[in-house]
This record gives C-alpha cells, sequence and structure tokens, in this order.
C-alpha cells in the first residue's frame, strides 16, 4: 500500500433480494484478475453452522451457536483492498459477484496513526481510572 491509499475491508453478505446464486454466472476468477494491484487478502466464509457468537458481560464468557437472531444477513466471504478513495473502494466492491448474488458492504479501516492514537487514549483512561489489568 502506497502513502496515498487507504485500506478497505469489504464485507460479502447475502440479501433476500439478490439475484439468485449461479456457478455459471460467478465471475469471481474475473474479478480477482481485474483488482489484483488492489487486493490484500480475501476468503470466503464457511456457513452458519459453524460460527460462534461470543460475549462477556460481568466477566463471564457466553458462547451462543449461529445463527443468531441479531443476524438477519450471513457473511459469506470478506476481501482486503487498498484503494486511493472510499468511491473507488465502492467502484472495486460493485464489481465483486457478491454485488449481483448478495451485497457488499465496503469499510474503511482506521489507519495506523488513527489506531494507535486511539489505543493510547484508552491505555491513559484506564489509568486514570486505577485500572491496572
Amino acid at each position: 500500500m502506497t502513502d496515498n491509499t487507504q485500506q478497505y475491508l469489504l464485507l460479502f453478505t447475502d440479501a433476500p433480494d439478490a439475484e439468485p446464486y449461479s456457478k455459471e454466472a460467478d465471475d469471481i476468477f474475473d474479478w480477482l484478475e481485474a483488482v489484483a494491484a488492489h487486493r490484500i487478502f480475501g476468503e470466503r466464509l464457511t456457513g452458519r453452522a459453524d460460527a460462534r457468537l461470543v460475549t462477556k458481560r460481568q466477566g463471564e464468557v457466553f458462547v451462543t451457536d449461529a445463527p443468531v437472531a441479531e443476524f438477519k444477513e450471513w457473511f459469506s466471504g470478506f476481501d482486503l483492498i487498498s484503494a486511493a478513495s472510499l468511491d473507488e473502494a465502492v467502484e472495486i466492491g460493485s464489481r465483486h459477484p457478491c454485488a449481483r448474488f448478495g451485497r457488499v458492504l465496503v469499510l474503511p479501516l482506521m489507519g495506523a496513526i488513527e489506531s494507535n492514537a486511539l489505543l493510547e487514549q484508552t491505555v491513559a483512561a484506564r489509568a486514570a481510572a486505577g485500572v491496572t489489568a
């Protein structure tokens, strides 16, 4: 990634109003070739039956087998890309087969400087509150 690009997470979900999935129309290899200069990493995800929802409340960990009621759509995969702008990331996502067979959610990643600043603020707040662990 060069200095003038940002990283974006493309999340692929199913959608009730999508075109029916067709292996013959799934042009994922064309998309992979076309966006090779932008694509950092990506993978398809296994189905709902393999997923677990993990929460921790008042020190107690809860694990729920999926599917869970909170999710109306299901994540089918993701790609991490670099792009010069959100508009470019949206354009890249719009060409993914999942834009037809489901939905593509484009999420900008927080940059390292922003992320480190947020982490430093969190550490300082915890120290001010007397939290040591």
